[in-house]
């Protein structure tokens, strides 16, 4: 069993759904898969991803580095077996557009060193779409239990607003107890969003020294 077919489990147990009989599986991963996006946007997952410099080359293409929402640091000129190049370099760069980094540095770059780069990138699922792994925290995955089943439910409500149901305030209850769940998502993720920003304060820079050799 995955990540993923775990925590949709949990999803469709807090639904009162085991069986699938008011929500699919490709209903409740679509859920899954708002909720994620939605908690990496204040929880991105930390990752460092290394390129080739280029001779004479200021402009990189980043279109590669999976799932990066934010570069936040590069190191510049990088080698990870030297005892003086693996440690911090940072430099100045900027974003000409959403993937091409522009290293604002006044040696042209040489292509015997890499560009390090440290950056956030969403949040992934062992099984979700393709994914390897699971950078999310247990905190996190409870997290995530509220907020795909609360998409979930909205969805579900919206889809029963036209149709004829026993009771007429059913969609409606359900749409509140939906977004109600939701609410409590968004409190848990800033929750821990908040407290991540407090351990923040006393570091010098977001990298652990002891990833120096990743």
């Amino acid at each position: 069993m995955t990540d993923h077919t775990e925590l949709r489990d949990r999803v469709e147990d807090f639904l009162k759904d085991a069986t699938n009989s008011d929500w699919s599986t490709s209903e409740l991963d679509n859920a899954l898969r708002i909720a994620l996006h939605e908690l990496s946007s204040a929880l991105p997952s930390r990752a460092i991803s290394a390129i080739d410099a280029v001779d004479d080359q200021y402009e990189y293409d980043v279109s590669g580095i999976s799932g990066l929402v934010a570069i936040m640091e590069v190191w510049y000129p990088y080698l990870s077996t030297h005892d003086t190049y693996k440690k911090p370099h940072p430099v100045k760069w900027r974003m000409l557009a959403d993937d091409t980094l522009y290293l604002d540095i006044c040696d042209a770059p040489e292509n015997s060193y890499d560009l390090r780069i440290f950056h956030d990138q969403l949040q992934t699922l062992n099984g979700l779409d393709g994914a390897s792994a699971t950078t999310l925290s247990e905190a996190e995955k409870s997290a995530l239990i509220f907020g795909a089943a609360g998409y979930a439910a909205v969805a579900m409500a919206m889809d029963k607003i036209d149709a004829v149901v026993i009771g007429a305030d059913a969609p409606e209850d359900l749409r509140k107890w939906g977004w109600a769940r939701i609410l409590e998502f968004r409190q848990r993720f800033g929750e821990l969003a908040d407290r991540e920003v407090a351990g923040e304060d006393s570091r010098v820079g977001w990298w652990p020294a002891d990833k120096w050799d990743v």
